[in-house]
């Protein structure tokens, strides 16, 4: 069984990192992604020519889906902690700030990260799996998408727009 670095590794983190890239195959990742992977590719190969340049990090790529969606697609993708964070983190943040101003941004900044950010969570899925001895049916399997995840951020989505119109409507917005 492969050790975990450290959470402030950061040596160690990059190395497993460029490891697990290196060791994916695009196969792999499009049967974790299941139907659609296609979408994926470019990100995929723009994120993995990042990590075998020892650069790492996140590739540009627009998703239309993370901009409108937000969390909802994030749970969709059963990114459960990406979808938590981006469900809260815009809250607190106009708290704040007491400006809706920080979410914009959170939400541009997915859109145009979206895909990289989902294809890093794949490679990251799949090495652990293959740690642990998974086959390509489990690496399939753990992977595709949540029609519940997405129903449930589509109706949180849904009641937080719902609450705004209300508010704004009836004049009690701030």
């Amino acid at each position: 069984m492969t050790e975990r670095p450290g959470l402030f590794d950061f040596a160690a983190q990059k190395a497993r990192s460029q490891g697990l890239w290196q060791r994916t195959s695009w196969d792999e990742i499009a049967a974790f992604i299941g139907p659609n992977a296609d979408r994926f590719h470019s990100a995929w190969e723009a994120t993995r020519a990042k990590f075998a340049g020892g650069r790492g990090g996140i590739a540009f790529g627009f998703c239309l889906p993370a901009l409108l969606l937000g969390f909802a697609w994030f749970l969709y993708r059963r990114m459960w902690m990406f979808g938590a964070m981006l469900l809260v983190l815009p809250i607190a943040l106009s708290y704040l700030l007491d400006s809706p101003g920080g979410s914009i941004g959170l939400s541009i900044a997915m859109s145009l990260f979206g895909k990289s950010l989902y294809v890093q969570h794949a490679v990251a899925k799949i090495g652990a799996l293959r740690d642990r001895g998974a086959g390509d049916d489990e690496i399939a399997a753990a992977g595709g998408t949540s029609l519940a995840g997405g129903l449930a951020g589509g109706l949180i989505l849904a009641a937080g727009l719902g609450s705004l119109v209300y508010l704004v409507a009836t004049g009690s917005a701030p």
